[in-house]
C-alpha cells in the first residue's frame, strides 16, 4: 500500500474567489469579507491590479483592497469560475476599545544622603600612609642623615655669612703666592660698647686710659697659611713707615686712622709697600667681638709666669700659672698698657717693653682663641662662635663663602709659630724702625 501523495504547500488557505480575506482595523486581524461588510455597505469599486504570480500548485492569491470581492482570473485551460454569491450582511462585532497601557513611570536615581558636617570634637578620617619597611629605613637613614646635616650646615653658614659686614678692599688684595697671608687688624673702635656693661672697664678703659677718637688699629698681624707651616707675624703699631698715597713718614697705625683720611685700603697698601709681602685676605675684629668670642668658646686659658694686674683695664691675676679667663678678663689682659707683675721679691714691676710687650700678649691671645675655635667640634659651640663672629667681624668683599670655608679648614688645629719682627727703638724711645738685614730674612717665608 503506497503512501498518499504529499499535500502541496498552502493547501489549507481558501481560494480568494470563495470569500476573500481582508484586514479589519476594528478587530485588528484578517477576516473574510463577509464579516467586514455591514448591512447597507457597498463594495468598493474594483481596482485593476497587475496579475499576481502563481504559486507552486498553480493557485493565485490576491491580498489587498483592490482585490476584495473579485473572482480570480481563470486559469489557463479551465472554465471561468462562477461569480460568488452575494455576501450576507452580518452585524459587525463591536470590538473593545483599545486603551493604551500607561508607560511605566521612570524610576528616580538614588540620591546620596548628605554627609553630616564634621563637628569640632570629631576629625575626618585620615588617609592611610603607605607603610615603609623597617629594613629600608635602616638602610636609607644612615645615608640621608649626614647629607641632611651637611645641607643644613651649609644653609646656616650661608645665612650667617650674608650677615657679616664686608670691607671694600678687594681691589688692593693679591692673588696666588706660596700661601695665604691674612692681614688681621684689631680695631680700637668701641662704637658698640655699653658703658654700663660689667666689662665696660676692659672695653672702654678708665678715666686716664680712654681710647683716642676715630677708628684706630690697636693690633696689626699677618697670619701666613702655607705648606711650609703656619706663622704669625706681629707688626708694632709704633713702627715708622712711609704711608701709602701720601708718602708721609709716620707710625703705621696712622694709615688706618680714619681721622687722618686713612682706612683699610691704605693700611693694606702701606704694609705691602714697606714689608714687601703680598696680602691675600683682610680681617678686622673689634674688642667687643673679642669678649663675645671668648665667652662663646667657654673661656680661654693663659699661662701667667707671675701674678699680674693693671688698674687701668681691671686686670687682676692673683696667682701664677695657667688661668682660665672669661671675655671681660681676656679683654683686660689684651688691652693692658700698664702690665705689672709681682715677682719673687714681692714688689710690682711694670713691663718695660711697653707697646712691644702688649703686642706679644695680643699675639698669645689671638693664637689661643683661634686655636680653640679651630679645634672645637661641638656643633652648639660652633653655632655660638658663628653668631658672635658675625656681630663684630669685618671681611674683605672678595672673600666668598667657599673661600671662607677653605680658610676655616686651613686654620683647623691652628698653632702658628710666633715670628717677631726685628725692630729697634728710635732716638725718641717712642717709635721703632726695622732692623736690616734681619727683617728681610724673617719676611722671606711670607712672600
Amino acid at each position: 500500500m503506497s503512501d498518499p501523495p504529499p499535500r502541496p504547500p498552502f493547501a489549507d488557505i481558501p481560494e480568494q474567489g470563495d470569500d476573500p480575506i481582508v484586514w479589519d482595523p476594528q478587530q485588528r486581524r484578517f477576516v473574510p469579507t463577509s464579516e467586514v461588510l455591514s448591512p447597507g455597505t457597498e463594495m468598493a469599486a474594483p481596482v485593476v491590479t497587475p496579475k499576481a504570480p502563481a504559486g507552486r500548485d498553480g493557485r493565485q492569491f490576491f491580498v489587498g483592497a483592490d482585490a476584495v470581492g473579485k473572482a480570480p482570473p481563470p486559469r489557463d485551460g479551465s472554465p471561468p469560475l462562477a461569480p460568488p454569491p452575494p455576501a450576507q450582511s452580518l452585524p459587525r462585532p463591536q470590538a473593545d476599545p483599545v486603551v493604551p497601557e500607561p508607560a511605566p513611570a521612570p524610576v528616580p536615581a538614588p540620591v546620596p544622603a548628605p554627609s553630616a558636617p564634621p563637628s569640632r570634637g570629631r576629625h575626618l578620617p585620615r588617609l592611610r600612609r603607605p607603610k615603609v619597611p623597617l629594613k629600608l629605613l635602616l638602610i636609607v637613614l644612615p645615608i640621608l642623615l649626614p647629607l641632611l646635616l651637611i645641607v643644613g650646615g651649609l644653609l646656616y653658614a650661608n645665612w650667617k655669612f650674608s650677615q657679616v659686614h664686608r670691607v671694600a678692599v678687594g681691589s688692593v688684595l693679591d692673588g696666588g703666592g706660596s700661601g695665604t697671608n691674612v692681614l688681621i687688624v684689631g680695631s680700637d673702635t668701641r662704637a658698640g660698647a655699653d658703658p654700663n656693661a660689667p666689662d665696660a672697664g676692659g672695653i672702654l678703659g678708665n678715666a686716664t686710659d680712654r681710647p683716642p677718637p676715630g677708628q684706630r688699629s690697636d693690633t696689626i698681624m699677618v697670619l701666613h697659611l702655607g705648606a711650609g707651616g703656619n706663622k704669625m707675624l706681629s707688626i708694632p703699631r709704633d713702627l715708622i713707615v712711609t704711608t701709602a698715597d701720601t708718602g708721609e713718614k709716620t707710625r703705621i697705625n696712622a694709615s688706618f686712622n680714619t681721622d687722618l683720611g686713612g682706612g683699610p685700603q691704605r693700611l693694606i697698601k702701606t704694609v705691602k709697600q714697606n714689608l714687601g709681602i703680598p696680602i691675600n685676605r683682610y680681617m678686622e675684629v673689634d674688642f667687643v667681638t673679642f669678649a663675645g668670642l671668648v665667652d662663646a668658646v667657654g673661656g680661654i686659658t693663659i699661662d701667667f709666669p707671675y701674678p699680674a694686674f693693671d688698674n687701668n683695664t681691671g686686670l687682676d691675676i692673683k696667682t701664677a700659672g695657667p688661668q682660665k679667663l672669661n671675655g671681660e678678663q681676656a679683654l683686660a689682659y689684651v688691652r693692658s698698657r700698664h702690665y705689672t707683675e709681682i715677682k719673687e721679691d714681692g714688689k710690682p714691676h711694670e713691663d718695660p717693653t711697653a707697646d712691644l710687650g702688649r703686642i706679644q700678649r695680643q699675639q698669645v691671645f689671638l693664637q689661643t682663641v683661634m686655636g680653640k675655635v679651630a679645634n672645637s667640634s661641638n656643633p652648639f659651640t660652633l653655632l655660638k662662635v658663628g653668631g658672635e663672629i658675625s656681630k663684630g667681624i669685618r671681611l674683605d668683599d672678595k672673600l666668598s663663602l667657599w673661600g671662607a670655608l677653605q680658610l676655616a679648614w686651613d686654620m683647623k688645629g691652628l698653632h702658628p709659630e710666633s715670628v717677631p719682627l726685628p725692630v729697634a727703638p728710635n732716638r725718641d724711645n717712642a717709635t721703632l724702625h726695622l732692623v736690616e738685614p734681619d727683617a728681610t730674612g724673617v719676611l722671606a717665608p711670607f712672600k
